[in-house]
This record gives C-alpha cells, structure tokens and sequence, in this order.
C-alpha cells in the first residue's frame, strides 16, 4: 500500500502542490534545532466522494501544523518529526478527518566505507471516501476510512561512494490495521516483510551500473475464505544504470522480472516484466523537468486477486522572477484487476497548475488547479472532479 504525505518539514513542501520553500529557520535547542511550520489550504472540491452520480460539491479547509527536531552536529543525521492534518469540509462533515503522523530517522556514517540509515513511521491517517476500498461506493460509507500504520527500515551500505563497486542491503517492516471491526474490512489488515540487495559498479565516473533484488511476503490477518487467503510472496530482479549530472540529466533506468506467487493454489500468480525510469532535466538553472515511470503489482482493494499497474508522472517547475514560479505536474495510470474472474480496467489521469509566491523567506503562497479523472470499463467507477486551490505556508 502506497500512501502520499502532505508536509515533510524541512523540505518545505506546500498543501497541494511540488514547492519547496527557501530553507526554514530553525530554534537553537542546543545540540538540535527545531523547525516549527504551518499550512493553511483552501479547495473547492467538486466531487468529494470522486462519485459517477449524486456528486458532493463542497469547500474544505485543511491545517497543517509540523514540527522537525534534528541534530546540527558531526557527520551523523538525527531527525524526528511530527505531522498533524486537519481536514473540515464546510458542506460535507461525513468527510471530515485528523491525521497524526510521527517519524524518526537516523543517518548513521561509521566509516568510509560503512553507513547505516534507520527509519521509523506511525501513521494515523484515513482513505477519503470513494478511494481504496470505497472506490465507486463512497456514499455509502457515513466517515471517512481510518486505520493504522507502522512501518520501519533499516539500510546497511557497504563500499566507499569512490569505490568501483559497492552494495546496500535493506529490511522492512509495515502493518495496516483499519479501524473498522467487521470481517469485510478486518480482511483488509495485513503484515508485510521486505528485504532486498543492490550493487553498485561504476562504469564512468558519473555513472553507475545497478543490480536489484528485492523480495516481499504479505500475511493477511484474516481471510473472508480460509481455503483462499490473500497471502503471498513477491520477488524482483532487475538490471540497469544511474547517472548524475550528465548532459544536464540525472536519472536511472532499470529492467528485469517479477513474480508474485499465491499461497492459495486458486488464486492468479504473476510473472511478468518489471521495469522503472526516472530521469530529472534541468535545461536552465531555473527550470527542472521530472519524469518517473513504473509497473507494479499492488495488494487487491476488494476485487481480483491483484492489481497490476503501470505510472506514468511527470512535473516542470519554473522560475519566472526571484520570487514568482510555476508548477505544472501530470499523471497517468492504469489498473488492471487480475484473478478471481475480473476484467476491471481504470485508467487514471490527474493535470495541476499552480502559481507560487515566495512573499518572504518563511512565507509562500500557492494557488492553483487539479483534474482528477477516473475511466473505467465499470460506468460506477468512473468519475471526474475538479480542484481550486488556495494555500499558505509559513515557517521561522
């Protein structure tokens, strides 16, 4: 399960938008600084619950308040943070949601040639309705879909960054528990363990070979069929190169195999071509193109056994004068439903504009645009919606 996040704060990100602020001010705590922020968003939603029929036309307003602490000694990194989101919808309380968002994060460099990174996330957050498991079925939902999130990582590196050839290792595990009590949604509850390897030889100096192996297994707590539980392994493999800074380019390319295997011998496996691009252009100082593209398998939302998807993203930021710039950002996506007798197909488009003031260092102002369309092959599930956005951010 993939989750977006508004407001990481030393990046500086804006409520809805790919901004980032000048670097914050923080509090002299000593061997810490603490970098307070707040954002304040207000959209006009046309189609809250992103339904075919019987749309919800509704403002909202959205409070972001964060708060970072992080180490400002040596060459090791200590961050912690935390995130609240507030969400009111003035013509929709049903929609109405508080998130909380804690995270702690360490850069460890022991040496030369050893570093490990450690991370940690607890998230308590929410599903609008009408997306995840209520997709096309929104209204019947009397709440938002909340649940719990935890998740760590661990990244040992071996090899100094000048080395010919070096390695990572990563582990990881995340748990989601939605709140929801019935056997339809404790269905939904599961566990995942991730472990992976990549190596690293240089061919040029800007310019590495790679070669990846990840492995996945997803336990479902509880099963609506016990003879045909949910469960599965995942395993990848690909080859490819990563540059930096060539030609005005720096990106990766990579392809290779992947296969998703069912516990349940009912149950559709996968094994395909897996494959993932991403490249940042930046023709001018002050104008930066990004592009990213990827397949995936992703953990079935209430139909099929598995939903294959293949993304495509791309955003241009731009800098007209010192303090005024623009965001234009798109994506496309298609989702298709595999296993348990499904010929669901959706293909997602969302387009933003946004207009950026810098008014002060520790003050931006955004406004901008969304479209956000879903076409599917099932009429229910088709939707289109529109978003203005007014938003305000502030830091020391």
């Amino acid at each position: 399960m993939q989750k977006l996040y508004l407001a990481t704060v030393v990046s500086g990100i804006l409520v809805g938008g790919n901004v980032s602020a000048q670097e914050a001010a923080g509090l002299d705590l000593g061997g810490f600084q603490l970098f307070p922020s707040l954002a304040v968003d207000m959209t006009h939603d046309s189609n809250v619950t992103r339904a075919d029929e019987n749309e919800i036309d509704s403002w909202k307003r959205t409070l972001v308040p964060s708060f970072a602490l992080v180490n400002n000694y040596g060459p090791n990194q200590f961050q912690l943070s935390y995130t609240l989101t507030r969400g009111d919808y003035l013509s929709s309380s049903a929609d109405d949601f508080t998130d909380h968002l804690l995270s702690a994060t360490t850069a460890l460099e022991l040496n030369s040639r050893n570093r490990l990174n450690l991370s940690a996330q607890y998230d308590d957050g929410h599903d609008d309705r009408g997306t995840s498991f209520s997709i096309g079925n929104g209204e019947s939902l009397n709440s938002v879909d909340t649940y719990k999130n935890f998740s760590t990582n661990v990244l040992y590196s071996y090899g100094a960054m000048t080395a010919k050839g070096r390695v990572d290792f990563s582990a990881g595990y995340s748990t989601v528990d939605y709140d929801r009590e019935t056997d339809a949604y404790r269905s939904r509850d599961l566990d995942r363990t991730d472990l992976g390897s990549t190596f690293y030889y240089r061919v040029m100096p800007a310019t590495d070979l790679t070669f990846d192996v990840t492995y996945a297994d997803v336990t479902y707590d509880f099963a609506l069929d016990p003879t045909q539980p949910l469960d599965s392994t995942e395993t990848r493999a690909l080859i490819g190169a990563q540059w930096e800074s060539t030609a005005q380019t720096t990106g990766y390319v990579k392809i290779g195999y992947r296969n998703k295997d069912f516990e349940a011998a009912g149950r559709e496996s996968f094994n395909g071509l897996d494959w993932r691009v991403g490249v940042t252009w930046e023709p001018l100082t002050y104008s930066t193109v990004d592009f990213v593209a990827f397949t995936n398998t992703n953990e079935t939302n209430g139909e099929g056994d598995f939903i294959e998807t293949n993304t495509f993203q791309g955003t241009w930021d731009h800098e007209w004068l010192e303090r005024v710039s623009t965001t234009v950002n798109a994506s496309y996506s298609t989702d298709t439903y595999t296993g348990a007798g499904s010929d669901r197909e959706d293909k997602n488009t969302t387009i933003g504009m946004f207009v950026n003031y810098q008014m002060q260092r520790w003050l931006l102002v955004q406004t901008g645009y969304t479209f956000d369309q879903r076409d599917s092959n099932r009429d229910i599930i088709d939707f289109d919606r529109n978003l203005f956005s007014l938003s305000v951010r502030a830091s020391l």
